[in-house]
């Protein structure tokens, strides 16, 4: 942990734009000092955590506006430190005025996610609870947003203390037995060792299994609609929306540019793409079209790869053929007309195969059902944790495999009868590991990183 910090940061806190109100945010040893700078109270008059109605000054003129005060005294405080917040009217130019006064008066310009790195320094949260506030601010669905709740109530952060807190009770028995050799320390048995190592291992592994689904809820995945012209594919998009976003006609190759727009599908935020029909191009901008669709395909997390119940399969085979290695769902479409292919699911062996009819809106929920099932990579029924436990950034997912390659080595360790500081010291490696995910043993260079993702003024 750093020292503590001795200057006083300041920043809008509500986001862009006109509004009814606004926030200047103030945080620091010389909070309530800068602010009555600029609001027209006696110190002595400030209660905390009571609205003050007053009038906003700058230095060098009048009143700027009308607003009220509210002082949170540190510790019990966001931040941890003293907090003053001025509420005024919420204009953009008003509050980048007022912001400009309070820097005049002493304060520093907050940094990206500033205050929550104070919070964080200062014990207010862990680390893992400080980005599940970038990721509250971000989400885009219920499922995700009680996603960062949880893990913001410190969901994740207490499994991965009930993995951690039996090893470091392990690893401070085995460091007295190593520092205190002449004490009458009771030696642990090594089939206790390997228990508890073995123990933790699962329990991570379990955890750390979690992650397609924490990721899918947490950042959305890229699903891209592709196939053969005229097989239906804005006729799904439109569906998929609900509204009618891509132009249908029965004219192959009406699609040229790819269509973006975004989507809850059982609570994943969803950015669907609907792309050009892949033929051999009939025109420069059709060619370009083709182009793109093939490059957003080697990008896309899901493709909905769309086959015409009523047309021959061949190209289709061989399309798919050369996307091997991607997760994609075969869509059979026009299962409504008269006349289909028998038996099409046959023709596409190994891949996910749903029948639907966009036309009639048919089978439509039975796709949303395994888009969820492709993304999260369960059924949507079956969920593997609470939302607030799910493991949901890659930083969490390497530190829990960091923490399982340790325990491995420990594993090795024992087995191989190798002396107690060896595997002692493989133990200390992955609890170091495990704590790199709540801040504990966190550096400042990865402090920066993550907290450079968020906004200013949180």
């Amino acid at each position: 942990m750093k020292e503590p910090l001795t200057d006083s940061i300041a920043a809008i806190a509500t986001a862009q734009g006109e509004g009814g109100v606004g926030i200047v945010r103030i945080s620091g040893p010389r909070a309530l000092a800068i602010a009555l700078r600029l609001f027209r109270a006696r110190p002595e008059d400030i209660r905390e955590r009571y609205f003050h109605l007053g009038s906003i000054c700058g230095a060098d003129e009048g009143t700027i506006d009308r607003g009220f005060l509210v002082f949170m005294k540190g510790p019990r405080s966001y931040t941890g430190e003293d907090v003053v917040e001025l509420h005024c009217h919420g204009g953009p130019l008003l509050l980048k005025k007022v912001l400009a006064e309070a820097l005049s008066a002493g304060a520093r310009a907050a940094g990206a996610g500033e205050f929550t790195k104070r919070a964080f320094l200062n014990g207010k949260i862990d680390l893992a609870q400080a980005e599940a506030v970038s990721d509250l601010i971000k989400a885009q669905t219920s499922l995700s947003l009680s996603a960062a709740s949880g893990r913001l109530d410190g969901g994740l952060s207490r499994k991965v203390a009930s993995i951690k807190e039996p090893l470091v009770a392990l690893l401070a028995h085995l460091e007295a037995e190593l520092d205190f050799s002449e004490e009458e320390i009771d030696a642990l048995p090594e089939d206790a060792i390997d228990k508890a190592v073995k123990e933790a291992s699962i329990a991570a592994d379990a955890l750390i299994k979690t992650f397609e689904e924490g990721r899918a809820i947490r950042e959305g995945v890229k699903v891209l609609i592709l196939g053969r012209p005229n097989a239906g594919k804005s006729s799904l998009l439109n569906v998929l929306l609900e509204e009618q976003r891509a132009i249908v006609t029965e004219v192959p190759g009406t699609t040229r540019d790819v269509i973006e727009e975004c989507v809850n599908i059982r609570g994943i935020p969803v950015r669907l793409m609907d792309t050009a029909g892949l033929r051999e191009a009939k025109d420069e901008v059709e060619a370009i079209g083709v182009r793109i669709a093939r490059e957003r395909a080697a990008s896309a997390d899901l493709i909905l790869y769309m086959v015409d119940l009523t047309s021959d399969f061949g190209e289709d085979v061989e399309i798919l053929n050369g996307l091997a290695d991607k997760k994609t769902i075969v869509v059979a479409n026009k299962k409504d007309l008269p006349y289909v292919y028998p038996d099409a699911e046959s023709a596409f062996p190994g891949r996910p195969f749903i029948a639907i009819s966009a036309l009639k809106e048919e089978g439509i929920e039975g796709l949303k059902d395994l888009i969820f099932t492709e993304a999260a990579g369960h059924e949507k029924k079956v969920y593997s944790a609470p939302p607030g436990e799910l493991v949901a950034s890659v930083r969490h997912r390497d530190c829990l495999a960091r923490f399982l390659d340790a325990l491995g080595r420990a594993t090795d360790a024992i087995a191989a009868g190798l002396p107690r500081e060896l595997i002692a010291s493989d133990i200390r490696g992955a609890v170091d590991s495990l704590g790199e995910i709540t801040g504990e043993t966190t550096t400042e260079d990865i402090l920066d990183i993550i907290f450079s993702s968020f906004c200013i003024g949180k």
